[in-house]
């Protein structure tokens, strides 16, 4: 669980600016079109059943609702 000492650590380190990690979702409705630049042993990371990566999600609260393989915390941006 981050607190705020951890918070204020992180937008330390980055000099004023808050740097998440990117959220990669796959849709299993789509195909991967490489405009994201992912390495092609990358397009189906999550297995070829959850489809390939479309989406880059950034600084995301929502969590991918992708059907009941979803992944508890799918979407979400982290710290």
């Amino acid at each position: 669980m981050l607190n705020r000492t951890t918070v204020q650590g992180a937008v330390n380190a980055g000099k004023g600016v808050l740097r998440l990690e990117p959220c990669w979702v796959p849709r299993s409705f789509m195909i991967p079109g490489r405009r994201l630049k992912l390495h092609p042993d990358d397009l189906y990371a999550f297995g070829a059943h959850r489809g390939g990566i479309n989406e880059r999600w950034f600084s995301s609260t929502t969590k991918a609702s992708n059907g009941p393989a979803t992944t508890p915390d799918e979407g979400l941006s982290y710290v």
